[in-house]
């Protein structure tokens, strides 16, 4: 008898009538194992999640589906070397399940190991033999214990097609990192097409094309016509170049557009002109790229020769001593002889005696014979005139000044406050010692406040303790005209 959903629900609730405690213990149970299932499924659903994430979402979708297909290959080598294994070598329980799938792990093992090589070195290596030996050797072991000839071909395709998988997955990885294929091959389906004059190696459309062949029609037929023209071949075979070159003409205005597109006709032109002129290319001379290493060569070397000259010029001008004649006659002499040399005269009048003439001679300079300087015959003496020196220019010193007057730092003058309190200083210490001169004021001063004498002089003159004989003030200067030096001359000189 075949129970009911009714009949299930109806055993249950008479159960839990008769077992109440033990009804209540399964519940809790129940409960239990709800909530274990679903921290399971939820802890399963995150590592799918972080595995997802992780290997799957960051790759291509090809790359996915070669590793799908090469594991389903993977599987079916390993299923018949279970058999093989179980049938041909005796294992059995534990056993066969350990080492029945060895080949299948090493051939993984090294097919990662050499895409690990292909990362870093650019080639797979001994690694990428490895992994076609191995799938070699997997097939056969498989199909040797296969019961029918179709089984055994289907055993030798499922690991090849697995290393196959593989192995594209490597080239298209290897073109990635190093950019080039492994080998680029001579015979392709497009280099026979292009050989046939079936295919062209560029993008131009079928328009151009035509124009192209129909301008160089015209060009062909015009360089025949004059070949002919200029070996004097016979009348016929000339009116037939020149019957070829006007319907080559005719066709290339009506189908070019040859009239309205002047590139079309420079194109044309071009065309002539180099297959006119085929014969000057044995007289051109093609200059090698190294000529030019060899010219730039010979100009640096000639500007290494010049700049050296130059400076070997510059060396020997310095290195000579210019002497330059100083005129001496009866009216100038040597040493200020003549009585008009301004270093020799004192107010006008010429040192020495004897009618105005120095050194005390008659008016005959000082060592001469026969009117003549030193006793030498001529009326000139050559004198070396000092080198020439450039005028040194140093850059302008900004002077400034403390609060307190000594210079330093910025522009800064004492505050208004300030100097009056130092102008009371000055009148509180002649009341107290009425005997001290304008010397001994700005020597205390220069004491008190740390300033230049300039400065305590100044400050004296404010204070109406000093006469006042400068001119323009104080913008002028700080001290009296008639002082020798700024750093000593602070007083005046009728000072005592």
């Amino acid at each position: 008898m075949i129970s009911t959903p009714l009949d299930v629900a109806a055993g249950l609730v008479d159960y839990v009538i008769d077992n109440p405690g033990s009804s209540a213990v399964l519940a809790v149970l129940g409960l239990v194992g709800l909530a274990l299932a679903f921290l399971l499924l939820r802890l399963l659903w995150r590592v799918v999640s972080w595995l997802w994430t992780r290997y799957v979402a960051t790759r291509p979708v090809e790359d996915i589906l070669t590793i799908v297909a090469a594991s389903i290959a993977t599987g079916v080598s390993a299923q018949g070397m279970w058999r093989f294994s179980g049938d041909v070598l005796g294992f059995d329980g534990p056993l066969q399940l350990l080492l029945f799938a060895f080949i299948e792990v090493a051939m993984v093992t090294s097919a990662v190991r050499a895409r690990r090589s292909m990362r870093e070195n650019g080639r797979a290596g001994v690694d990428g033999l490895a992994v076609w030996a191995m799938t070699g050797l997997s097939a056969v072991l498989s199909s040797m214990d296969a019961r029918s000839l179709p089984e055994a071909v289907f055993r030798l395709a499922a690991p090849i097609v697995a290393a196959w998988l593989w192995e594209r997955s490597m080239a298209i990885e290897r073109q990635r990192l190093t950019g080039r294929t492994r080998i680029n091959w001579r015979l392709t389906p497009e280099r026979l097409f292009v050989a046939l004059s079936l295919a062209e190696t560029n993008d131009r459309t079928a328009t151009e094309v035509d124009t192209h062949r129909r301008l160089t029609r015209v060009a062909l037929a015009a360089k025949k016509a004059r070949a002919l023209r200029e070996a004097g071949a016979s009348p016929r075979k000339q009116r037939n170049a020149l019957a070829r070159l006007d319907r080559a003409m005719d066709r290339a205005v009506e189908h070019t557009g040859l009239v309205q597109d002047p590139a079309r006709q420079e194109q044309m032109l071009a065309q002539i002109a180099a297959l006119y002129n085929t014969a000057k290319l044995t007289e051109i001379q093609p200059v090698p790229f190294w000529h030019h290493l060899a010219e730039e060569r010979a100009e640096r070397e000639e500007r290494e020769r010049k700049g050296a000259e130059a400076m070997a010029v510059l060396r020997d001008f310095s290195g000579r001593r210019v002497l330059l004649p100083a005129h001496a006659s009866a009216s100038a002499g040597v040493n200020g002889v003549g009585g008009d040399t301004p270093r020799d005269t004192v107010n006008g009048t010429p040192r020495g005696t004897g009618g105005g003439t120095p050194n005390g001679a008659a008016g005959t300079p000082r060592d001469t014979a026969g009117g003549t300087p030193n006793g030498a015959s001529g009326g000139t003496v050559p004198t070396p005139a000092p080198r020439p020196r450039q005028p040194v220019t140093r850059p302008p010193r900004n002077v400034s000044r403390k609060p307190n007057g000594s210079r330093h730092g910025t522009a800064a003058q004492p505050s208004k406050e300030e100097l009056t309190r130092r102008i009371a200083w000055l009148h509180d210490l002649v009341k107290t010692q009425p005997d001290l001169s304008v010397t001994d004021l700005r020597d205390k001063a220069v004491k008190e406040y740390s300033v230049s004498p300039r400065t305590a002089y100044r400050y004296i003159e404010q204070a109406g303790l000093a006469p006042r004989d400068t001119t323009g003030g104080d913008t002028a200067g700080d001290t009296p005209r008639d002082t020798d030096r700024d750093t000593t001359g602070d007083t005046p000189p009728d000072t005592a």
